[in-house]
């Protein structure tokens, strides 16, 4: 789904819709199997009224099936992403404003090129692996009490005994 990036920003125009994880082929890519739930998505273009400025507004949410780094196992993670876009209109305008940034003066905010042939789907797709986590994993793993190696924390360290030595 291409657009022109301008003329989208400039006459606030939306656009929405709903795709299976496993169609956002880099998104997935090295990742467990079935990619099945759904990704909604709406991307909103707007101009700011005083300065002239063009956004876009990015939205997704969904699920992606990722490896925790932790028990080796798969798990679902939500994902959301709620983001705003800058359009400049070239590439010296995108490094200026990375410069600004680099030296701590310039804003959080993202920028990219206004492109006529602006791939939406393809900002939403990065805009969802940018999401992700670098080292995925549960915020408990599932069965890890019974596993060898897991500590109890309500059972007292056998080292306790000789920390009580030591004082005396």
């Amino acid at each position: 789904m291409v657009v022109d990036a301008v003329a989208f920003s400039r006459a606030g125009r939306v656009l929405e819709g709903s795709r299976k994880a496993s169609e956002f082929v880099r998104l997935t890519q090295g990742l467990p199997v079935p990619q099945d739930a759904e990704i909604t998505w709406r991307v909103a273009g707007r101009q700011d009224g005083g300065t002239g400025r063009l956004w876009l507004d990015v939205h997704a949410q969904g699920a992606v099936r990722l490896v925790c780094q932790r028990c080796l196992r798969p798990f679902v993670l939500p994902v959301q992403v709620g983001n705003t876009v800058g359009l400049v209109k070239d590439q010296a305008q995108l490094e200026a404003l990375d410069a600004l940034e680099s030296a701590g003066e310039g804003s959080d905010v993202e920028y990219l090129v206004a492109d006529r042939q602006l791939d939406v789907l393809a900002l939403i797709e990065d805009e969802l692996i940018l999401a992700l986590p670098y080292a995925p994993r549960h915020d408990v793993c599932p069965g890890t009490a019974d596993e060898p190696g897991h500590q109890d924390v309500t059972k007292p360290s056998p080292f306790a005994v000789l920390e009580q030595l030591r004082k005396h």
